[in-house]
């Protein structure tokens, strides 16, 4: 049977237009998304060929659960499949596949999923937590796998975590604009709550209360897509004055807020400074490179993959949270 776009798309979460870019050399695909199509039809088309006996041997997973969750984050760029690509290189240098399962907390029956991980054939378990919330934590206890916390924490978790450091690298963009003569400084927020979003903008808050003031109304609410974002701009640019500067919660925002300055003619830096949390394309930026605050998504992954490979090896009794730093990229959109 011939390995069809959708069946690569299905195995890797990612959509079909973007498999099918790659399979036929099309532009708008980065190296490694690139490769890791590549890689998986092969391995499809391999699992096709072998027979049975060969298939059903005890090939040991490391399986990546992918939690939607209730504040449903919106995927626009490549953030995703880089991580993905980290975690499927790092397993196969481990001697392990990786499998990829979706699970949605608001449809999904959670059972499933569990005996899933629990198979003999998993050494391990990716619990891939942006959108969780605290309380969708218990509902992965029962695994009783080797698991590793990606990109979200939880009170009393007996697992080690990889996150940001959210609340300093924000705190690193208000201090940055103070040094430039920014005093009015506002937080444009996307208006999902999961885990790094909240700890934004409770650096937000702390920063500003350290070097300024600090009240809720500092903190505005833009969308959840590029799209919504674009149009609660335009509305909030034609009915307020610009402060001097905006800190933008994430790339959707940023890349809604440009685009809504652009076609407004509002020009950065000279009418109003910008800093965005990641890196976004420069084809989104037009001729503006935007400061960022640069998460390190790629090497937290490969954190996971160490302490995964450690605990797979022997079960370490002492749990660890492990932050990464940001970094501020200078462009020149603050002045």
């Amino acid at each position: 049977m011939k390995i069809k776009a959708v069946d690569i798309a299905r195995e890797l979460g990612i959509s079909k237009a973007t498999v099918s870019l790659a399979l036929n050399n099309k532009p708008g695909v980065n190296k490694q998304t690139r490769q890791m199509i590549f890689e998986c039809k092969e391995r499809l088309e391999k699992n096709e060929k072998e027979p049975d006996t060969v298939k059903n041997q005890d090939i040991k997973v490391i399986k990546v659960v992918f939690v939607i969750g209730i504040s449903r984050v919106v995927y626009e760029t490549d953030l995703k499949t880089d991580v993905l690509a980290v975690f499927d290189k790092e397993s196969k240098k481990m001697g392990y596949s990786i499998g990829i399962t979706y699970v949605d907390l608001m449809e999904d029956d959670m059972e499933p999923v569990i005996n899933e991980c629990n198979m003999n054939s998993v050494a391990g378990v990716i619990l891939f937590g942006t959108e969780m919330l605290p309380s969708d934590y218990d509902l992965f206890r029962k695994i009783n796998k080797p698991m590793i916390v990606y990109d979200n924490d939880f009170e009393n978790c007996p697992h080690h975590r990889v996150c940001i450091d959210n609340i300093s690298g924000i705190g690193m963009g208000v201090e940055y604009l103070i040094k430039r003569g920014c005093t009015q400084i506002r937080y444009l927020a996307n208006e999902t709550d999961c885990y790094n979003f909240k700890q934004r903008r409770e650096g937000f808050k702390q920063a500003m209360i350290k070097k300024l003031e600090f009240h809720e109304k500092l903190i505005i609410p833009m969308g959840w897509s590029i799209d919504t974002v674009y149009e609660s701009m335009k509305k909030y640019l034609q009915e307020g004055n610009l402060p001097d500067a905006f800190i933008m919660e994430n790339y959707q925002v940023s890349i809604g807020v440009m685009k809504a300055m652009r076609e407004l003619r509002i020009k950065i830096p000279q009418d109003i400074s910008l800093i965005g949390v990641d890196e976004i394309p420069s084809y989104s930026t037009g001729d503006c490179k935007l400061t960022t605050i640069k998460i390190a998504h790629t090497d937290r992954a490969s954190m996971v993959m160490s302490l995964l490979q450690r605990e797979i090896q022997e079960s370490i009794s002492t749990k660890f949270k492990v932050m990464s730093d940001c970094q501020l990229i200078e462009g020149n959109s603050v002045r």
